[in-house]
């Protein structure tokens, strides 16, 4: 009887092993979109004080990760933002605001069931940001500064390899001396744009 009780958990642990949704030696492959919403704070280094702005963008992401240990997994994510603006109402033009960002990633998965893996992690990168005005009167700015990120995602997979994922983040960024310049008065400045918020999204994995 104590044989068929060992060769029985013997048995179940092979099959638990076999069901986890991430272990030590996978790969995951994503493609994500998401929603950003933050505040931030700017400060043109000629001007005394500084203003409150809100800005939201849509991102695009690519991330790699790999199995270090069974719950722990590094990797790399590189995302493309491009951040909502209004046409002007005098100059009809509408600015560009985009940013590209690159960043390591360590994510730990506390739930590894056959279907479902559940995670939360960091990333910490480098972001570039550009903001053009596309007027001959107004400004533009560009530069780069620290990104970081803490996330959750719950991933769900749809069979041995592909699933979906849910994504919801806290995000910092601080753009610091960035080139500024008034195209009226061909002034050069610096600009300090620090700030942050909430990013909200879903994607796909492929797991190997």
């Amino acid at each position: 009887m104590t044989k068929y009780i060992i060769t029985l958990l013997v048995c179940f642990s092979f099959i638990t092993q076999a069901q986890r949704s991430f272990e030590k030696g996978k790969n995951v492959v994503a493609l994500g979109a998401d929603l950003g919403i933050y505040s931030y704070t700017s400060k043109i280094a000629s001007q005394p004080t500084s203003k409150k702005e809100a800005a939201a963008n849509k991102i695009f992401s690519l991330h790699y990760e790999y199995g270090v240990l069974n719950w722990l997994g590094v990797g790399a994510k590189v995302q493309y933002s491009d951040y909502f603006t209004e046409t002007d109402s005098v100059t009809n033009t509408k600015p560009s605001v985009t940013s590209v960002d690159g960043s390591v990633l360590v994510n730990a998965h506390f739930v590894r069931s056959k279907y479902v893996d559940m995670l939360a992690g960091f990333n910490i990168g480098y972001s570039h940001l550009n903001w053009d005005a596309r007027d001959a009167y107004v400004s533009q700015a560009k530069g780069g500064g620290l990104i970081y990120d803490i996330h959750f995602q719950p991933r769900f997979y749809f069979g041995k390899y592909v699933g979906m994922y849910l994504n919801l983040a806290y995000v910092h960024c601080a753009y610091r001396d960035m080139d500024f310049q008034n195209t009226f008065t061909k002034l050069d400045d610096a600009l300090d744009l620090v700030g942050g918020g909430a990013n909200i999204g879903i994607g796909i994995q492929a797991k190997f």
